[in-house]
């Protein structure tokens, strides 16, 4: 039996009015105080100015499949229309081409777009939830859109379901939010999510003892001290500044399904969500996860995609 998640309470706590109105009032004292600068270009009293926040707007504006140069998201079946088979997440279809699982993407991972995300996640600016909201916002209706053309909303009771990438607990316990689902609760609460949609966790990060016990479990002494070593190198920075091999063994077998996955998720159409797409390696973890539990996995939503490399 795991401890009750406390995420949803304090999501509640901080989206309350009463805390908004709080946060306004401490928020004008500190720019007394303490004056704030824009972090894309400096200007004074203020977080995001007006013309960054545009700028902002201007380059997600215009949702993309953001899937080529991701060489770690996993191959599937591919239709005639370049969408997961029918049979993708329970075994490849005979005669079925295959190709990267589609990834829909607000905006490209550079300038202003860079910018304000790495202020948002890993700086406390949680004050610039609202344009990075709506950004992914517009990524969640474009991927229900492409990759279910036809069927969303047409049944309620059997929703397309949008899981969202696990975060680490330390990660949580450094920066003191989720910054991913900060926004899918506020996109939730405020009725932005797509229509026949729904938020639902399939899978949860593994501990690390738990993942060196899984590893010693699957391929013996070998496999756990593999496991030991890309443990101790994506440690401190997480995925950043890691490679594409490093990227990949740093989130193999990190995650495993929630309590009765399978029942929750077996025969269900699901989008993951993540913030921002590199190699998919952490897509592809939560991939194999979702299809385990016998999902069929239709693709993913990012806010931003960095750009495929040049060869």
């Amino acid at each position: 039996m795991h401890p009750p998640d406390p995420s949803p309470a304090l999501d509640r706590i901080v989206l309350g009015r009463s805390y908004r109105r709080a946060a306004r009032a401490v928020t004008s004292f500190a720019a007394l105080v303490l004056p704030s600068s824009c972090v894309a270009c400096g200007q004074e009293d203020t977080s995001l100015c007006p013309a960054c926040r545009a700028a902002f707007r201007r380059a997600t504006a215009r949702p993309f499949r953001a899937e080529a140069g991701a060489e770690s998201l996993p191959d599937v079946a591919l239709g005639p229309a370049g969408l997961p088979g029918p049979g993708e997440g329970s075994g490849p279809d005979d005669g079925a081409s295959y190709g990267p699982l589609p990834v829909v993407a607000a905006g490209r991972y550079r300038h202003t777009v860079a910018t304000v995300l790495l202020a948002y996640k890993n700086h406390g600016h949680v004050d610039l939830a609202a344009p990075v909201q709506a950004a992914l916002a517009g990524a969640l209706h474009e991927a229900v859109a492409q990759l279910d053309p036809g069927r969303a909303g047409s049944d309620p009771a059997r929703p397309v379901l949008l899981v969202p990438v696990p975060g680490r607990a330390s990660s949580r316990r450094r920066r003191g939010y989720d910054p991913l689902l900060l926004l899918l609760s506020r996109l939730d609460r405020t009725g932005g999510l797509p229509a026949g949609a729904r938020l639902a966790a399939g899978a949860r990060q593994m501990a690390p003892a738990a993942r060196l016990a899984d590893a010693l479990a699957r391929g013996g002494p070998g496999a756990a001290l593999r496991q030991a070593l890309a443990a101790r190198g994506g440690s401190r920075a997480g995925q950043k500044g890691l490679g594409r091999a490093r990227r990949r063994a740093n989130v193999l077998h990190s995650m495993r399904g929630v309590s009765d996955a399978r029942a929750l998720l077996a025969g269900r159409d699901c989008i993951v969500v993540d913030d921002v797409l590199t190699t998919g390696a952490t897509i592809g973890e939560v991939h194999r996860v979702l299809c385990a539990a016998g999902a069929r996995v239709l693709g993913a939503a990012v806010v931003a995609a960095t750009s495929p490399p040049r060869r």
